[in-house]
């Protein structure tokens, strides 16, 4: 008895304990507090822990423990509705409120082939049905892909397009029903990721519209080598140790990034709207670093669980559509769509006169 009373206190403490590390390493990215990250992407396991503990104690005679990894889960509150919203929770009331609809579509497309098919026809068909107003890519089509006239022809119904120039970068671009203007790309330093910054003009308001693909986790780079059959465990060991400095290195890569972008919000004379392919879950500094001041889309007018990561069983929520308080939110979902390894994410409201 004595034996399964410590064994039970030691896992209460060891998942309190990491779901407290786990918090923090979404709020501080400097120094050694970098390793907090790699406890954001064990969030669910964390979770799933304290939540079996709660059930245990509750067959033991100290029920009252429970309350130590009910906390645990609840410091998470945060993240939880930020992947989950009750359906109907938010339906859009009646509203005198006058303003601008808006339809903005956000999504890493994989230059629209994925799976050994090329998708894009397919791809711009659908995004057609949902008459979006503005666009944004990341990993966009580009020449290695397809031939310009296809693009064109392939997104003919949006007027406004701004392409990125430097080929030594990941394709990221804008397409608006309305006017472009004044385009600033920022071309992140040993990196092949990037953002744009483009003021749109909408009637006669302005927002600026602040597309970003930030670092990726490497994951997929080594993740076959690690599973090859074959592999002897030197080399297995090898790639282990070479994917968690890599995630290390990228995890400080999309700190500065993000840094730099809610630099851009602070000193943005118009609305923004930042969306994009942010590599990271709503558990991250990342998310926490550019939702400051700014709303979540899902949380502002989603319904039900939304990841837009299609791969590692479709559990991780990485592309947002963040904005501020003259954009209000109506609807914003994720569908499930074939044309690339990530979903879109479709977000529609109105801006405020």
């Amino acid at each position: 008895m004595r034996r399964w009373t410590r064994l039970n206190n030691t896992l209460l403490l060891f998942f309190a304990v990491l779901s407290v590390l786990c918090l923090a390493g979404g709020y501080y990215a400097d120094g050694i507090c970098i390793w907090l990250s790699f406890l954001t992407l064990l969030i669910w396991p964390i979770l799933a822990g304290n939540l079996l503990l709660v059930a245990i104690q509750l067959f033991t005679k100290t029920k009252w423990k429970t309350i130590v990894p009910l906390l645990a889960i609840l410091l998470h509150t945060d993240y939880l509705l930020a992947v989950y919203q009750l359906p109907y929770w938010n339906e859009p009331a009646a509203s005198e409120q006058e303003g601008t609809s808006l339809t903005v579509v956000t999504y890493n497309a994989s230059h629209f082939y994925w799976d050994r098919k090329y998708t894009m026809n397919e791809a711009a068909a659908y995004i057609k049905k949902l008459q979006p107003d503005i666009v944004c890519f990341q990993e966009a089509p580009g020449d290695g892909y397809y031939h310009r006239d296809s693009i064109r022809y392939a997104f003919d119904y949006v007027l406004y397009k701004y392409i990125s120039r430097r080929t030594d970068h990941l394709p990221t671009t804008i397409y608006s029903r309305y006017p472009i203007h004044s385009v600033k790309a920022l071309y992140y330093k040993n990196s092949s990721n990037m953002s744009l910054i483009a003021d749109v003009r909408i009637n006669n308001q302005y927002i600026r519209v602040i597309n970003n693909h930030f670092e990726t986790t490497s994951v997929n780079a080594y993740r076959g080598i690690i599973t090859a059959p074959g592999k002897s465990l030197k080399v297995r060991a090898k790639a282990v140790k070479d994917l968690v400095l890599k995630m290390k290195s990228n995890y400080q890569k999309r700190a500065e990034q993000a840094d730099s972008i809610h630099a851009e919000i602070e000193r943005s004379p118009y609305p923004v709207l930042v969306c994009g392919d942010f590599n990271d879950t709503p558990a991250s500094y990342t998310y926490h670093q550019l939702r400051k001041g700014l709303t979540d889309g899902f949380r502002d007018c989603g319904s039900g669980y939304q990841y837009t990561f299609r791969q590692l069983y479709k559990l991780w929520r990485i592309d947002y559509v963040f904005y501020s308080e003259f954009l209000k939110g109506q609807d914003c979902f994720s569908p499930d769509a074939p044309y690339s390894d990530h979903n879109m994410v479709v977000w529609r409201g109105i801006l405020l006169k």
